[in-house]
């Protein structure tokens, strides 16, 4: 496993892309939570190919944390 730089870009819908590095046999699975530290973390994406794309609505002020776990 290797440390992952994840790019995020908000996109004018509202929505968030996520670009991060992956080896080629690697499975990625990207997690978020919401609203901080005490959120608990929830598996968005299983097998995610980069750029992954969140889609979900929050308000505008809504605290955001994603990581990618990778697994070969």
């Amino acid at each position: 496993m290797h440390p992952a730089k994840i790019n995020l870009t908000l996109t004018p819908t509202g929505g968030r892309h996520l670009a991060f590095s992956k080896d080629l046999l690697e499975v990625a699975h990207v997690f978020r939570r919401v609203g901080g530290e005490a959120a608990p973390w929830q598996r968005v994406a299983v097998n995610a190919r980069s750029p992954y794309l969140d889609t979900d609505t929050f308000a505008p002020s809504t605290l955001l944390d994603y990581y990618v776990q990778h697994e070969t």
